[in-house]
């Protein structure tokens, strides 16, 4: 059986495509218009409607699964560019 090697064009592309994707998860960042909502309802979580709560439930459990999405990601690309330095450095 013939093992590949990071040097065949399929392999690079699919390092090139994976470091690129990576990147963009670990730098990812919330919209602005979206962080102030979050903010003004968990400033106002005593007095939101049922709707408001329910909306503030949810930006919490989202913002709490892409926290972890991120750091998983910079997790991956360390070990990625570990083993690959050649794709480059972090953004």
């Amino acid at each position: 059986m013939v093992t590949p090697t990071t040097a065949e064009p399929a392999w690079q592309d699919a390092l090139a495509s994976s470091h690129s994707a990576l990147r963009r998860m670990a730098g990812y960042a919330l919209d602005p218009a979206l962080d102030r909502r979050i903010l003004d309802l968990g400033e106002r979580k005593e007095f939101l409607t049922p709707a408001e709560h329910a909306e503030l439930l949810a930006w919490v459990a989202f913002t709490q699964q892409r926290s972890l999405e991120k750091l998983e990601a910079e997790r991956a690309l360390r070990r990625l560019l570990a083993v690959c330095p050649e794709l480059g450095g972090p953004a």
